[in-house]
């Protein structure tokens, strides 16, 4: 039978895996949503016999915290230092300075007023809003400049037209376009599609620069489809085409054969790529494999050391009380190593019965609303070393420390911590050593397995596994130049979640889950009495011994309600009641009377007690304040083509 703490640290494990997961989904939701990001890039590029490319860009561009300036820098340099392959410095490109055209829609997808944006270029030595110089931050680039004079939108479109010459290289084989369109924007890109028409074949195209995206090749088209680019990735394509139609420029031109090296070398990056998808996928896989041996460990630990033992007892209810120790060390092994507020009340409650402690009615009306009754020792009583250290606690608590040494009043106790500071830190303080007494005397009970300390730190080498396999993917990762960051983040989540789980194992002694068993049964028996015809009645002193076990079970008015039904007037009033019969004398028959009064005299008295101690740390914190403070179709491939181009989408 699985008890109620064992399903709690399994839901603490999901619990944790949740948090774990949506924390990172949070952080990474929070981060773009406070950053201007790109929504979407479409881009249709027309080639032409001579080899000049038309582009015509739409950029949809978010702004969570509005702006009101972009820059569009377009490279137009052709000659790449990094490319392995044969390139003439005078092949180059230009920019089409009469072939530029800008446009700027609204979050609606309706085109703004010419009167409502500025439009500067880096090439007419224009200015941007704050009077500088348009300076592109390459060489071989040039950058358009928009001003929105209100601001931008949640949402805008940014549409750029633009030409540029001699893109496409004439080899004697092949013809050759070898262009990157961006390399740096503000955050990832979302979705982009990018269309490239030619005026003659298409023999083959590759993608570069992304872990994500599609080549579809047509006849005379190719069209790039890519998702989710990255902030640190850039779009770079290489497109093989037939030479025949081309009429390039002399300097485009270059006498030689460039086709089977080119295609030699996109082979070679291709088999690379190939490698390092193997192994990437290989790290992915494994991450996961990692993991399910981690939760199989976790599976083990638990039915090694942390599932309960099974009790004999197994029936659902237990008519008698299952032990005679007392509610506080009752509370400490049902609630798992925990003391409870209702365990002073409890407390309280059997020393009253036990006759450690009387209740004085004297003096008050019996239609008192709320009447002040005293707790006092007993004169008679003799046995105090008898008592457990938490239980001699209480009487030093309330009567010696609330009261004087003799007796002490519900008011005085709810007065006592509202008079002074130093009167709520001593209250806190007599709480506070209560709970550790009364767990002191829990401790003694075994209760709980022992020896599980050191089983533990078997358990903790697991921890090695995800560590190990970290260390490993990292390596490998560098090798390779991948990006493991699902594995970095599952490695160092299996460590915190199992380290945490194996933290927290923990579980009750044979005969501890026994007792466990029996209490939870007597439990169900008090909630389920009254509906028991065959149930004989029990006297009043039962009820009351009975009812100190409910108060820190925490169904002591439940209990009642039944007992107001089953228990006769008559029944209650007896020589040797201590505190059920004198709910029958005040403002009507009210079993629980005593039982209330104690706990809103505590409940009073802990709400004064805090409400001391902040009121004293507010005056502390206000004079603080006061005296001041701190200042051929298929997936992109890895490696680079070098092509030329480049630039990027900015913001402000």
């Amino acid at each position: 039978m699985m008890n109620l703490n064992t399903n709690k640290k399994t839901i603490l494990v999901f619990i944790l895996i949740a948090i774990t997961a949506l924390a990172i989904y949070g952080l990474n939701y929070v981060m773009s949503a406070t950053k201007i990001n790109v929504k979407s890039l479409d881009a249709v590029i027309d080639i032409d016999e001579s080899g000049d490319m038309l582009v015509t860009e739409r950029w949809g561009v978010r702004f969570p915290n509005g702006g009101s300036v972009t820059f569009r820098d377009i490279g137009y340099g052709k000659y790449d230092p990094n490319n392995p392959l044969y390139q003439n410095a005078q092949n180059t490109a230009s920019f089409d300075e009469d072939s530029v055209a800008v446009k700027v829609y609204d979050k609606d997808k309706q085109e703004l007023s010419a009167g409502s944006y500025r439009v500067g270029y880096s090439f007419r030595n224009d200015r941007d809003e704050r009077g500088n110089r348009i300076i592109p931050p390459k060489t071989n680039m040039e950058t358009i400049f928009i001003h929105v004079y209100d601001g931008m939108q949640s949402e805008m479109t940014f549409e750029y037209k633009y030409k540029i010459n001699g893109a496409v290289t004439l080899y004697q084989d092949i013809a050759e376009l070898n262009w990157k369109l961006f390399e740096y924007f503000p955050s990832k890109i979302s979705r982009s599609t990018v269309i490239v028409t030619t005026p003659t074949g298409v023999v083959n195209a590759w993608g570069h620069g992304l872990s994500r995206g599609v080549v579809h090749l047509e006849d005379k088209s190719v069209r790039f489809e890519m998702k989710n680019i990255k902030k640190d990735e850039l779009l770079e394509f290489r497109i093989l085409m037939d030479p025949d139609d081309f009429s390039v420029a002399d300097k485009n031109y270059l006498p030689v054969n460039m086709r089977e090296s080119i295609v030699d070398y996109e082979t070679k990056l291709a088999v690379e790529t190939n490698r390092r998808i193997t192994v990437a996928q290989a790290i992915f896989y494994g991450t996961f494999a990692m993991n399910i041996i981690m939760v199989l460990f976790m599976i083990m630990a638990y039915v090694k050391y942390d599932k309960e033992h099974e009790p004999q007892f197994v029936g659902k209810y237990y008519r008698e009380l299952p032990a005679d120790y007392t509610p506080a060390e009752m509370s400490y092994l049902y609630y798992f190593r925990k003391i409870n507020d209702e365990d002073v009340t409890a407390t309280l409650l059997d020393l009253i019965r036990r006759k450690y402690l009387m209740l004085d009615t004297t003096g008050e009306r019996v239609s008192a609303k709320k009447p002040d009754f005293k707790i006092a020792l007993n004169p008679e009583q003799k046995a105090m070393e008898k008592l457990l250290p938490h239980e001699r606690h209480v009487i030093d608590w309330f009567i010696k420390t609330c009261g004087n040494g003799t007796e002490v009043s519900f008011k005085e106790i709810e007065k006592y911590p509202k008079a002074s500071y130093d009167n709520a830190q001593r209250f806190s303080k007599m709480s506070k050593t209560f709970v550790r007494l009364a767990k002191d005397a829990g401790k003694k009970r075994d209760f709980f397995e022992t020896g599980l300390a050191k089983q533990k730190q078997k358990l903790y080498v697991v921890l090695l596994i995800p560590a190990a396999y970290l260390l490993i993917s990292f390596m490998v990762a560098v090798t390779f130049n991948l990006s493991i960051t699902f594995t970095i983040i599952s490695s160092f989540a299996a460590m915190i979640i199992y380290g945490a789980y194996v933290a927290r194992i923990d579980r009750r002694s044979v005969k501890g889950n026994e007792d466990y068993a029996k209490w939870k049964a007597f439990r169900q028996f008090m909630l389920d009495f009254g509906r028991m015809k065959d149930y004989p009645m029990p006297g009043v002193v039962i009820w009351e011994h009975y009812l100190v076990y409910a108060t820190s079970l925490k169904i002591a008015d439940q209990v009642m309600k039944q007992l107001k039904v089953k228990l006769a007037p008559e029944q209650l009033d007896v020589q040797s009641a201590t505190f059920m019969h004198l709910g029958y004398h005040y403002r009507g028959f009210h079993l629980g009377y005593v039982l209330g009064r104690i706990n809103n005299s505590l409940l009073t008295a802990r709400t004064n007690m805090n409400t001391t101690i902040a009121s004293h740390y507010s005056q502390k914190v206000g004079a603080f304040t006061r005296g001041g403070g701190f200042g051929r179709g298929g997936g992109f491939g890895g490696g680079r083509s070098f092509g030329g181009g480049g630039g990027g989408f900015r913001a402000r």
